[in-house]
């Protein structure tokens, strides 16, 4: 089915044909008509298939059929994070680009004011997280009062979050609304008790999330050892044929300054994006990326979520996600708007029990790629580095990655509690571009006179005179073997220093035994 075939507003089938939107995706099918006629609708459908337009088009569309002139704010949707406020916000300013009619988007991190403009330059909807939303209503005289549709979106997500008392809270201050849209990927306890309560009667559409998976995104799993995860993924991005853009998931923050590190040395032009950065430099990152400066960005789950890029081709899953659910919202960051994507799935034997899960929860196997032998090698040649002078996000200054100095421990998340990275180092022969401050470290001066004789265990011969089959040199980096030389001195005295720091802290555990072994004796002589 075709928007034009929807008997929808002449203003919206005008913004409809210039942002380039043609097809139906089934949740806009099935849902659309049913939103039209003002019924409820709980949608249940995975991200990625065009839930944004399937409440924002019927919405928008009764409002501007009203017969007569409504007050404003009209309608109001709730999302669980930053990012995917903003998306929204974006996609309801195109659709109303034909009228006078503007868009509030109320989030935190950012300052009043410009939400208070934006809330009077006649916003017909309001696009917020629940907790600036309420903060607006308390504190800054926001009435709901005029609000008739209230739209939840990633319900699931928002109960994760603990937004329950919220969602209760604006649902109340929402006394006259006359519809209400929920969709969820999942319909826990929490989201069908919520639709029992403030929903009335209403139409369930349902999809067949494995069904738009298999059939739009191409899989591929790979089984490499841990320590080759990085060195294949340069190599892979290095010879990639994809012409869009791309984004690489891992599990833990700490990563991410590394792998971004790793990927600009060889001339990969790469950003990164956590919850360690606030709320501006994450939404201008993900402008510049979403503009093409950067061709990959790396990021945890919190951008899983709330990205709605069309151009992405290719999803990298460089750890294999704790929660099976999580898959599936991240490789659905690609073959958007129809279009047709790739995920890539890097597997060690540390990811074996998150392949498990994930494969339950599709009820089918992912496909297993071939693996190319010459990709395990860092590769040897001549690069110009990527954004020398830009300062690589999460990385901080004048101190080693939060990785070398605490031996991972800040990876230390999801379930069970795991810390895979205390195991052993990612990769031992590629250390962090910026080495020199790990010299303010007692203990790594003490390491200093070891370091020479142990490097040769990290990189031997056949890592500096290896080059993968098919890889074009593109610059030449100043004093290249003397790098390598540090890399490895770097590295081992890494090692050596991860050894000190448990002699201190066991010596330290002994000095407070002894104190109060010490103060124990005092009560036994009385």
């Amino acid at each position: 089915m075709k928007f034009t075939e929807l008997p929808l507003h002449e203003l919206l089938h005008k913004a409809l044909e210039k942002i380039g939107y043609i097809d139906l995706t089934p949740i806009q099918e099935k849902s659309i008509p049913f939103a039209m006629e003002g019924k409820d609708v709980t949608g249940l459908a995975q991200t990625g298939t065009g839930k944004t337009m399937a409440f924002l088009v019927p919405t928008l569309h009764r409002l501007l059929n009203s017969e007569e002139e409504e007050k404003l704010p009209y309608a109001l949707v709730l999302a669980p994070t930053r990012e995917l406020t903003i998306q929204i916000g974006e996609e309801a300013k195109k659709l109303l680009q034909f009228t006078d009619y503007g868009v509030a988007t109320i989030i935190g991190g950012t300052d009043y004011r410009s939400q208070e403009e934006a809330l009077g330059n006649k916003a017909c909807i309001i696009v917020a997280t629940p907790g600036r939303l309420i903060d607006f209503v308390k504190n800054h005289g926001l009435s709901l009062d005029a609000v008739k549709v209230v739209i939840l979106d990633e319900a699931d997500r928002m109960f994760d979050m603990g937004f329950v008392q919220d969602l209760k809270y604006i649902f109340h201050k929402c006394k006259n609304r006359k519809q209400s849209l929920l969709f969820s990927a999942t319909l826990s306890y929490e989201v069908v008790r919520l639709a029992s309560k403030y929903l009335e009667d209403p139409i369930e559409v349902h999809i067949n999330p494995e069904k738009v998976i298999t059939e739009r995104i191409d899989q591929s799993l790979l089984h490499l050892g841990r320590d080759e995860k990085l060195p294949y993924l340069v190599n892979s991005l290095l010879n990639s044929s994809y012409e869009g853009l791309g984004i690489i998931f891992t599990n833990y923050k700490m990563n991410i300054p590394r792998i971004v590190s790793s990927l600009r040395k060889y001339g990969i032009t790469a950003t990164g994006l956590s919850s360690e950065l606030d709320q501006k430099k994450r939404i201008r990152l993900l402008r510049d990326f979403k503009a093409g400066k950067y061709k990959y960005l790396i990021a945890t789950d919190v951008a899983s979520r709330g990205i709605d890029i069309e151009n992405i081709d290719v999803v990298y899953n460089y750890d294999l996600p704790q929660d099976a659910e999580n898959y599936v919202h991240r490789i659905g960051r690609t073959a958007r708007a129809g279009r047709k994507g790739s995920s890539i799935g890097l597997c060690s034997e540390t990811d074996y029990t998150e392949l498990e899960r994930i494969e339950k929860y599709l009820n089918s196997k992912l496909p297993v790629g071939e693996i190319n032998e010459a990709y395990l090698e860092f590769p040897v040649g001549e690069f110009i580095p990527a954004f020398p002078e830009e300062t690589i996000p999460g990385e901080r200054k004048g101190q080693p990655h939060d990785r070398d100095r605490k031996g991972g421990r800040g990876d230390k998340q999801g379930r069970g509690g795991r810390d895979r990275d205390r195991k052993k180092p990612d990769h031992p022969s590629h250390p962090p571009a910026k080495m020199s401050h790990h010299e303010h470290h007692e203990h790594h001066a003490r390491t200093e006179k070891t370091s020479g004789k142990d490097s040769g265990k990290f990189s031997g011969q056949k890592r500096r005179d290896h080059k993968p089959q098919g890889q074009e040199s593109k610059g030449k980096p100043k004093h290249h073997q003397s790098n390598n030389q540090n890399h490895k001195q770097s590295q081992s005295s890494k090692v050596k220093r991860n050894l000190f720091d448990i002699n201190d802290t066991k010596k330290s555990q002994q000095k407070k035994k002894s104190i109060w072994k010490r103060i124990i004796s005092l009560f036994k002589k009385d």
